[in-house]
This record gives structure tokens, C-alpha cells and sequence, in this order.
């Protein structure tokens, strides 16, 4: 089998795991580093031996037919016009998160794959962490019984300012539950099994450097009763954390510790999970090998890839309808969001 070539736009750190995932994967190789400065591109095929061409021009690189796949790894505010590009040239696209800023250019993103028929995946990269990845065949298992309450937080000191990090910046990067909540949304999404009905949402700014506040509260409740709570906050002097609270008639799980007595007769206390934790903000710390080997999987046997564009828009819209319910100081329905698009 030939091996899929991949293209990848934007050289910074999360580029390189793509890059490692790729390499190491049999089945595919980078064939092309797009990057506005060719140095950032030069030192990645450097170091990793890439047999690979290198362009500042994205639509050159796109007009390579030993191109199969693109990932876009860009500034948030430029994802929509690459991934739009992308699909357009007829392109498997892994877009990096949050897929947008705005309600509208996810739309855009999603009509450009389907009229293209190209699959899609978004860079949610914790749905192959070993804990995660427990906790889903937990609930598909039944160990908790009737889930009645999920929780997910995302916290990581994020204290800069836009001189230092494009992403402080709320034109670039969006807001503090896109441009890391989105994370732990997905993953109340995910483990909730059902779509949100309500969002409500308080935010704080505190004197972190940031544009915007960085510090937002969320409560969201779900269309088959289910209630979430989700937290993203850059500013709490703390180490990296992403909580996860499962809430059951018959069983309860925090973070990695697990009380599920159907399971496990007699337990009478909370036993711990052994296991890689979603415990660093560190991009080298995340398995993008299992996200890489899982959509090389759904490109060649022909399978809808999870989570495409199509499910993270869901996901997005509880991040844009959590910012709007901050901004209003009142709760949101997603059929009111729908009708703002």
C-alpha cells in the first residue's frame, strides 16, 4: 500500500507531534511543512530526517497530489480559511481546536468537507488517553448506573500578554473556554451521551494580562435531563489540571478514582485506576499517535472518524453559548444560538 502523505500547516510545537505521530505510523509520511517563516519548517525536517518539501505558500503545498492529508496547526483565527482550502483541494483535514471563533465559520468548515466528501477529524487529542478512553467503555459498561451528573474541568496558568503569545490575544485566539475549555467541553459532551439543551455561565477578568477574562463557570443542561458543570480558568496560581466527575446510581468515578461496586462486590472505599493521567499541559504528553493511527484507519477501511467536524460543532456551540450566557449574564437555549448563525 502506498503510504498517505501529509501536509502540514503551521511549524509550532503541536506541529511537531503531528509530525513524530505521522513518521511513526507505517502507513503514512509528511510530505510537505507549510510555514509563513521557512525557519520553523527547516528545523523540524532537520531534525526528524523529513524526506519532505517545504513552502511558505499554503496553496502550492495543496496543489501536491502526494498530499492526502492536511492538519491544520495555525493561530485559531486562521483555521477556517486553511481548513476551508483544505477541503476545497480535495484533502482529508485534521483541524486543531478549537476549529474556529465564531459560529459561522464552523458552518463554513462543515459545508466546505461535506460538498468536498473528504473526512474530517478535530484535534480533541484526550479521547485517546488511557484514562478517557477507560472512562467511556466504564459508562458503556454500565458501571455507573443511571449518569446523572458529569463534570469536567480544564485549568492551566495561561498568564501573558499578547507580546508574548498570540494567544492571549482575543482577536487570535477567542476566548479562555476556546482556546482550552473547548477540551473539557468536549469531554462533558462526550461522556454526558447526550446534546446540550441549556447553558448558563458566569466569567470573572481578573488582573491576568490576557485579553480576555480568563476565568469562566459553566452549567449546562442536557437535552435527556442529565445536568454538567465545567470550569476553565487561566488565572488560579495552581498546576495543570483536567478533572472528571462521573455521577451514577450505581457507581462514581473522580479524576482517576473509581467507586463501582457492581463491579467490584464488597468495595468499600474508592480504588484507584493505573494509568497515563490527562495531567500536563505539555503537547508531548499527548497521544497523538492514537489520534493519527485513528484517522489513517478511518481513511483507508472508509469509517466515519470521531470527533469530525460535524460532532465538535455540537461542542463548539456550548463554548459560544457559554461565552454569550457570561456576556448577557443570562442562560442560553441552543436553539436560541442556532438562530444567531
Amino acid at each position: 500500500m502506498d503510504k498517505l502523505g501529509v501536509g502540514i500547516i503551521g511549524c509550532g510545537a503541536v506541529a511537531e507531534e503531528y509530525i513524530k505521530a505521522f513518521q511513526k505510523d507505517i502507513r503514512s509520511e509528511v510530505s510537505a511543512l507549510v510555514d509563513h517563516n521557512r525557519i520553523n519548517a527547516e528545523r523540524y525536517r532537520e531534525r526528524y530526517d523529513l524526506k519532505c518539501v517545504i513552502e511558505t505558500d499554503v496553496d502550492a503545498m495543496l496543489q501536491r497530489k502526494e498530499v492526502d492529508i492536511v492538519v491544520v496547526c495555525t493561530p485559531h483565527f486562521l483555521h477556517t480559511t486553511y481548513a476551508v482550502a483544505a477541503a476545497e483541494a480535495g484533502k482529508h483535514v485534521i483541524v486543531e481546536k478549537p476549529i474556529a471563533l465564531s459560529l459561522e465559520d464552523v458552518q463554513k468548515q462543515l459545508q466546505a468537507v461535506r460538498k468536498a466528501k473528504v473526512k474530517s477529524l478535530v484535534g480533541f487529542v484526550l479521547h485517546w488517553n488511557p484514562l478517557l478512553m477507560t472512562i467511556d467503555r466504564l459508562i458503556n459498561e454500565g458501571a455507573f448506573g443511571n449518569i446523572f451528573m458529569v463534570e469536567v474541568d480544564y485549568m492551566h496558568r495561561i498568564w501573558l500578554t499578547t507580546e508574548e503569545k498570540w494567544y492571549a490575544s482575543r482577536e487570535k485566539s477567542g476566548t479562555a473556554i476556546l482556546t482550552g475549555g473547548c477540551h473539557a467541553i468536549d469531554a462533558l459532551r462526550w461522556f454526558a451521551r447526550s446534546e446540550a439543551e441549556q447553558v448558563c455561565a458566569y466569567q470573572v477578568k481578573t488582573e491576568n494580562p490576557i485579553e480576555y477574562p480568563g476565568t469562566i463557570s459553566v452549567n449546562v443542561k442536557f437535552e435527556d435531563g442529565k445536568i454538567g458543570r465545567s470550569t476553565t480558568t487561566f488565572d488560579a496560581k495552581m498546576p495543570y489540571r483536567f478533572n472528571i466527575g462521573i455521577y451514577g446510581t450505581e457507581g462514581t468515578l473522580r479524576n482517576n478514582e473509581l467507586y463501582a461496586p457492581t463491579l467490584f462486590p464488597g468495595q468499600n472505599d474508592f480504588m484507584k485506576i493505573p494509568c497515563i493521567l490527562p495531567d500536563s499541559a505539555d503537547v508531548a504528553h499527548h497521544p497523538f499517535e492514537g489520534e493519527v493511527a485513528h484517522f489513517l484507519d478511518c481513511i483507508i477501511k472508509d469509517k466515519k472518524p470521531y470527533p469530525d467536524l460535524e460532532d465538535a460543532a455540537h461542542t463548539h456551540a456550548i463554548c459560544f453559548a457559554a461565552d454569550l450566557s457570561a456576556e448577557q449574564q443570562k442562560c442560553v437555549t441552543m436553539s436560541e444560538l442556532e438562530n444567531k448563525v
